[in-house]
C-alpha cells in the first residue's frame, strides 16, 4: 500500500509540474519554462551578480561521534568562491554542515552538489527567498548533478536554519547530519553593540539515539522535535 501511495504521489508531482509548465509556456513570458526545468538549475545566470558564492558538497562520511568508534553520517562542506571568508564558519568536531553568515541585501549564489547516493536538495528554512530558490523536493538532485540558487537576502537579522530536503527522506537525512544554521544580521543589528566573535556563539540542542531501531515513517524531522 505504502508502495502504490508513493507513485501516486510521484505521478501527481509530475502531472501538477507539467500542467504548470504548460500554463507558463502559453502565457508567452520567454525563458521562465526552461527555468522550471532541471537542466538550467544546473547553471548560473549571467545577469546575476552575487556578493557572496559558495560551493557546497554533501557527502556520505565516517565521523566520530563517540569515544572509539566511527558513525556513518551525511555531512555538508562548503567553500567561499567570492565574498567575506567568514561568511561560512564551520562548528569544531560537529557532525552538523558549517553555519552560514549573512548580511541583508547580500545577492547570493550556491552551488549545491549532492556526491551521496541518494538524492538530496537543500531548503533554507526562514529565508524569503524565490520558488525556485526554496529547495522544493521535486527539484532533488541525484549523486554527481548539481543545483544552482541565486537570491537576494532579504530578512531582517535572525536566526534561520538549511536542511535537506528529500522527499520522504528528509527526516533521515536531518537526522544523520544534514543541517545547520544561517546567521542574518543587518544595519539596524549591528548599531545595538552585541557582543561578537568568540562570544557570539551557535547553540543547537538534538536529540540522538545511538542504539535504537527508528521508525522514519513515523519519526518528525529531528531538527524541528
Amino acid at each position: 500500500m505504502h508502495a502504490m501511495d508513493h507513485r501516486h504521489n510521484s505521478q501527481r508531482r509530475r502531472f501538477l509540474q507539467l500542467a504548470g509548465m504548460g500554463l507558463i509556456a502559453s502565457s508567452g513570458i520567454p525563458g521562465l519554462a526552461r527555468a522550471m526545468t532541471g537542466p538550467a538549475l544546473s547553471r548560473a545566470t549571467p545577469g546575476f551578480r552575487p556578493d557572496v558564492e559558495i560551493e557546497m558538497v554533501s557527502r556520505d562520511v565516517m565521523f566520530p561521534i563517540l569515544p572509539g568508534t566511527r558513525t556513518r553520517l551525511q555531512k555538508y562542506f562548503a567553500t567561499v568562491l567570492k565574498g567575506p571568508a567568514n561568511c561560512i564558519a564551520d562548528i569544531p568536531g560537529s557532525y552538523l554542515g558549517p553555519v552560514l553568515r549573512l548580511h541583508k541585501g547580500q545577492k547570493v549564489r550556491i552551488h549545491y552538489r549532492n556526491e551521496m547516493k541518494d538524492p538530496s536538495i537543500v531548503h533554507w528554512h526562514g529565508l524569503h527567498v524565490p520558488a525556485l530558490a526554496d529547495g522544493h523536493p521535486m527539484y532533488a538532485v541525484k549523486q554527481g548533478e548539481t543545483y544552482v540558487y541565486e537570491f537576494e537576502v532579504m530578512n531582517r537579522a535572525g536566526t534561520c536554519i538549511y536542511h535537506s530536503h528529500a522527499h520522504e527522506q528528509t527526516a533521515e537525512q536531518v537526522y544523520q547530519g544534514l543541517a545547520s544554521g544561517i546567521i542574518v544580521t543587518d544595519e539596524e543589528e549591528q548599531k545595538l553593540g552585541l557582543p561578537g566573535g568568540e562570544f557570539d556563539l551557535p547553540v543547537v540542542i538534538q536529540d540522538r539515539a545511538f542504539d535504537a531501531p527508528i521508525n522514519w515513517s513515523t519519526s518528525p524531522c529531528p531538527w524541528n522535535a
